[in-house]
């Protein structure tokens, strides 16, 4: 910049010392023609009055210099420069023209003087002449005011420039220091604002910070993520040891025949229990594995409603004698999974099941709104105990039974025509049953609800549980609904 800036200001000094040269030239010029015209018109109205007279009626006292050369070859100086070194100006001048015309203004004498040359009446020559020292003087005068003033510019542009440059950067160094404090963990850390949203340094700022939060969320996300991996790696370890360190027990106990012939019966049937409860975990981590991996499910349009009563009618199937009340419009027609949604209500009535005595009343009711259907599963029973509530739908989270129906633990209903993928171990809802569900029910319901787009949450209570979920509709026009 400073670069650019000198040569911009040397080729404006250099132009304006031409422009000037040339403007006092030709003001000389002007002057030089009106003396030498003026000379030549005295000279000729003073005919015989003696030369220096003449000379002297014709150049006042001034800065000119008049040579005039008679036609004998004498020479005549008059002006208040006389003493001019060398030979005459008039020897090195061009000759006069004979029309008697003034010569072009020519540079003598190395350049110190400049003179014009005109016939006089008689036949001789007259010469006019001004030194050229205050042209130059004056162009030296201009230059050094030029010299100074740039330079005054450049260090004020150098001074000035470093000063708003540091101004400018200061940001860049907070967003230095922001990323660098970033780097080192602190991933809280946001640049500090500065300029207006109106510059492109503020502009700048937010969309870093910008960039920093989505950063931070995704880190923090795949930190959770990556925790919530290695806790279901190690339950997961945990929960298919126990049923393999069961069955590995009853096997040894009739390997080694310490049970007799009536308890033979009862002891396989514990183990076939255990080794049915062992492939409905590894059946519900499958299917949340593929749902993690790349969600396999049909997104169609279906009519809610008979699912819904599908599922009631399998949970009275297993007992008859808990009150059940439907809160159904005509149709409401969904966009999904049916039957990965059926395997959603397998697991919510199979807690309500596993959870609450026999005679608690059971309440599922769908409610169309805003482009999106509401199922509500409630019940009067205890409620979950508050230090599970939130965690209710993560994976391996179980509470006690209450007594359980037919059953026990095991899956919903019927299974519900089992999910997507096998799914249908799903069962023990996301509690367990007496210690024998898989803790994974209601993980697959979030997991189920959450790849249709929908969303889902717990509210309980000492006067009940309810779970709610939403699926969008298949026609956005809650009109179309019912």
């Amino acid at each position: 910049m400073l670069a650019v800036t000198a040569v911009v200001l040397l080729v404006t000094g250099a132009g304006t010392a031409f422009a000037l040269r040339g403007y006092l030239l030709a003001r000389t010029d002007d002057q030089l023609d009106i003396a030498a015209r003026f000379a030549q018109q005295r000279l000729g109205q003073l005919d015989g009055v003696p030369a220096r007279g003449s000379l002297q009626a014709v150049i006042a006292p001034s800065d000119y210099l008049l040579e005039l050369r008679r036609p004998d070859g004498s020479l005549t100086r008059m002006g208040s420069l006389q003493s001019v070194p060398g030979r005459p100006l008039l020897d090195r001048a061009p000759p006069a023209p004979p029309d008697g015309n003034l010569s072009p203004a020519t540079n003598l004498a190395d350049g110190r003087y400049r003179a014009v040359v005109g016939r006089t009446a008689d036949g001789g020559s007259v010469l006019v002449a001004l030194p050229l020292e205050p042209v130059r003087a004056t162009i030296r005068q201009v230059l050094l005011t030029e010299i100074a003033v740039g330079l005054a510019m450049l260090l004020l542009l150098a001074v000035g420039g470093r000063l708003l440059v540091a101004r400018g950067l200061r940001p860049l160094d907070r967003i230095t220091a922001t990323a660098t404090a970033i780097a080192d963990g602190e991933l809280d850390r946001r640049v500090p604002p500065g300029p207006p949203e109106r510059t492109e340094v503020g502009r700048l700022t937010l969309a870093v910070n910008g960039m920093l939060a989505r950063i931070e969320t995704a880190l923090r996300a795949r930190a959770a993520s990556e925790d919530r991996m290695r806790r279901f790696v190690a339950d997961a370890s945990h929960e298919l040891r126990t049923p393999l360190t069961s069955i590995r027990g009853y096997l040894q106990l009739l390997r080694q025949g310490i049970v007799g012939d009536p308890d033979r019966p009862e002891v396989l049937r514990r183990a076939e229990d255990e080794a049915r409860r062992m492939g409905a975990l590894v059946d519900g981590l499958l299917f949340l594995a593929r749902l993690d991996a790349e969600p396999a499910l049909r997104h169609e349009p279906f009519d809610l409603v008979a699912p819904l009563r599908d599922s009631v009618s399998d949970l009275l199937a297993v007992q008859p004698g808990r009150p059940a009340r439907l809160e159904l419009p005509p149709a409401c027609r969904v966009r999904g999974d049916e039957d990965a949604l059926r395997q959603v209500m397998a697991n919510l009535l199979a807690n309500v099941r596993v959870h609450t005595p026999p005679d608690v009343p059971v309440t599922v009711a769908l409610r169309p709104a805003d482009g999106y259907a509401e199922v509500e599963v409630g019940d009067r029973g205890p409620g979950v105990p508050a230090e599970l509530a939130g965690r209710a739908f993560d994976r391996f989270t179980r509470g006690t039974g209450t007594g359980g129906g037919p059953g026990g633990a095991g899956g919903g209903p019927g299974g519900a025509g089992g999910g997507p993928g096998g799914a249908g171990a799903g069962g023990g809802g996301g509690f367990g049953a007496g210690g024998a569900g898989s803790g994974l029910g209601l993980a697959i319901v979030a997991e189920i609800v959450a790849a249709h787009g929908g969303t889902i949450g717990l509210d309980s209570s000492q006067r009940g549980t309810t779970v709610r979920f939403t699926l969008p509709l298949a026609d956005p026009d809650p009109g179309a609904a019912g």
